[in-house]
């Protein structure tokens, strides 16, 4: 990553850029569970350093709700896009959620419940404005989570779709994206008239990855995926945390 700003001074990239990063497999690694991932004791200093430095151009960028993406920073409280663009916080506190969508995935769930009865492991996570299957520990169960997902999304409408992760299948609204949504962040303060940064890891996040690279911006996949829109790629997510210190340090340019 250092390579990318090897010519450009941290208090430049500070003044000039606004910084996007997806949490799960990204900025944390992954874990067994949503519930069972771990925030190091020194991110949340790092990340509340950063936006004081960037006068609170950073967000994060999530599958997760509002909410949890809060309880797992918690005391920290940025602009965030969660459930993958169902939901955004913009930079004055204000969330954003289409509420008639929400109802139609909310009449959804029982029907989910029902199909995934008989599927031991499949865990249906309710975000509220999606639904989520996942099959993390019976991965050998994919073809059968996304078989169901597709059946219910089939009785929807043409403005539902399925999103695909990492051992997860998501019921969401078609036109709600990460990229979207940093987009529609781009166009407030303090993001407005900066660079974007983006860091994500899944096929989840290359709608966000293309609408960075239209912005000008700074595309970064983390992992070894292959296929990928990003212009540039870190192994892991303990070398963005590694950066990201050295950021809030003014070591960026070393």
């Amino acid at each position: 990553m250092q390579t990318l700003f090897k010519k450009t001074a941290a208090r430049d990239i500070l003044t000039g850029h606004a910084l996007f990063l997806d949490i799960d497999g990204t900025l944390l690694e992954l874990a067994p569970s949503p519930e069972a991932v771990e925030v190091p004791h020194t991110l949340v200093p790092v990340l509340q350093q950063l936006a004081d430095r960037l006068g609170g151009a950073i967000a994060f960028v999530s599958g997760r709700t509002i909410e949890a993406i809060d309880a797992l920073f918690n005391p920290l409280k940025l602009p965030a896009v969660g459930v993958h663009g169902g939901e955004v916080r913009t930079p004055d506190g204000l969330i954003l959620a289409d509420s008639g969508l929400v109802d139609e995935i909310q009449a959804t769930e029982p029907l989910l419940r029902e199909a995934i009865g008989g599927m031991r492991g499949v865990v249906l996570e309710n975000k509220h404005s999606a639904i989520a299957l996942h099959y993390r520990s019976v991965p050998e169960r994919g073809r059968e989570v996304l078989k169901v997902a597709e059946l219910v999304v089939g009785g929807m409408g043409s403005q539902f779709a399925v999103l695909m992760g990492k051992c997860v299948v998501e019921i969401r609204p078609r036109h709600q994206t990460k990229g979207i949504a940093i987009d529609q962040l781009m166009r407030m303060a303090p993001f407005r008239g900066r660079t974007p940064i983006f860091a994500g890891d899944d096929c989840t996040d290359e709608d966000a990855f293309e609408v960075v690279n239209r912005l000008g911006g700074v595309s970064v996949h983390v992992g070894s995926s292959s296929g990928t829109q990003a212009h540039h790629r870190l192994a892991s997510p303990d070398q963005l945390r590694g950066w990201l210190q050295q950021l809030s340090d003014n070591r960026a340019d070393e």
